[in-house]
């Protein structure tokens, strides 16, 4: 069983952030992340506006997408509950965790989980090593290629313990991508990795949002991990809240991956795994 290295182990100097020299590669990177959420608003926009006109496609297929698409503001109220909350219960969503304070009064959040058969000692050297430049984010690499967040040690999302990686500490950032980093502003091993956005308390240009990480144990060899994300945008900056909800799906579909690929990482080497 791979268990976490000394304090001695060597650390891996973290990539410094970039200032991007043109906007293209930024702008391929939101492309990428936000471009299906801006799609499906698209396509539900247009099929609205078809209704409210009165007009009525000649082509069957187009009938059927436009019955579809205007369809998707009600399936969106009924799944975005279920998308924000994905495996967590009801009482770890409204608990208080830790970070919280960092964001006091979010205008957007969510709080996921999954349970892993592992010790919190034993998810945890998985956990301090994510980000671009070090261990990556156990997700859909490919995706996370084409959004330029995915050039890792491993070359690809880490499949082991990696010693170099094991010696984060408060103060030090985690990439995100070239470009963009959260802040280790809480830390306490086997317990609790909590993120903010703002670099030594320069808040970027969307605002303060935090990211906490939570291992508890929950009877022998098992642990909850619970992740709340918490976004602090100014309500009355409509082009902040529209990117909230345009990454609201995509994130998503990324951090139940991140989860999934981190619990089967941690079970692999475990011995309470069943």
């Amino acid at each position: 069983m791979e268990t976490t290295p000394s304090r001695e182990a060597p650390r891996a100097p973290h990539p410094p952030l970039e200032r991007p020299t043109s906007l293209l590669g930024p702008a391929l990177g939101a492309g990428v992340t936000m471009g299906p959420s801006l799609v499906l608003d698209l396509a539900w926009a247009s099929a609205m506006t078809a209704v409210m006109l009165g007009g009525r496609p000649r082509s069957r297929l187009l009938r059927v997408v436009t019955s579809v698409a205007s369809l998707m503001p009600w399936s969106w109220l009924l799944l975005r509950p279920w998308m924000l909350y994905w495996g967590a219960s009801a009482e770890e969503v409204t608990r208080a965790l830790p970070g919280d304070g960092l964001v006091p009064n979010p205008v957007g959040g969510s709080t996921r989980a999954v349970t892993i058969h592992a010790r919190p000692e034993d998810v945890w050297p998985w956990l301090v090593q994510l980000g671009y430049g070090r261990g990556g984010w156990y997700s859909y690499d490919v995706l996370e290629q084409a959004a330029g967040a995915a050039r890792f040690v491993e070359g690809h999302s880490a499949d082991h313990v990696l010693p170099q990686l094991q010696g984060l500490k408060v103060g030090d950032v985690i990439p995100m991508s070239r470009w963009t980093g959260m802040q280790v502003v809480e830390l306490e091993p086997a317990r609790a990795l909590v993120l903010r956005s703002a670099i030594d308390d320069e808040a970027p240009a969307w605002g303060m949002s935090s990211w906490a990480f939570v291992l508890e144990p929950v009877g022998e060899g098992r642990t909850r991990l619970l992740v709340r994300g918490r976004a602090g945008a100014d309500p009355r900056r409509w082009v902040a809240r529209a990117l909230g909800q345009l990454i609201e799906l995509p994130h998503f579909v990324m951090e139940r991956k991140m989860l999934l690929g981190l619990k089967a990482r941690a079970e692999r080497a475990s011995p309470f795994s069943c």
